[in-house]
């Protein structure tokens, strides 16, 4: 169980690492004229603040898998749940900012979509286990 959890978490940690890198780099040629300057939120705290919900949720995920495995659907539709209420909260002022260059919120949704997936991916691997 410790060596699953540990996997699924350094492979979490590789996946952001390498897109927030990609995320960066996209930003950082010139020919595109994107600028993360009037962002509300820095790249790296977004991806931050979606590594440490998806961290979490995949440990819940791992813990109830071991405990109980009819529960694991529910608890992932719990917790993105969750999850989609605090990014709501967190996302507001990125919503309602009045810009002519969507950039950020663009950003914010495929940050948000990007590790969804990989919570989904999970969880479909741990329903999957026998």
């Amino acid at each position: 169980m410790k060596k699953k959890y540990a996997s699924a978490l350094l492979r979490l940690a590789i996946i952001a690492i390498v897109l927030f890198g990609l995320n960066t780099l996209l930003y950082l040629i010139p020919d595109i004229g994107l600028a993360t300057d009037n962002f509300i939120y820095p790249i790296s705290v977004v991806y931050l603040f979606f590594f440490v919900f998806s961290a979490v949720i995949i440990s819940v995920l791992i813990f109830i898998s071991g405990k109980n495995r009819e529960q694991l659907g529910y608890a992932f539709l719990f917790l993105t749940g969750a999850k989609m209420a605090i990014s709501y909260v967190l996302a507001r002022p990125v919503i309602n900012k009045l810009s002519e260059n969507p950039t950020e919120k663009i950003n914010f949704f495929v940050i948000f979509i990007l590790f969804l997936i990989i919570e989904a991916y999970y969880t479909a691997r741990l329903l999957n286990n026998k």
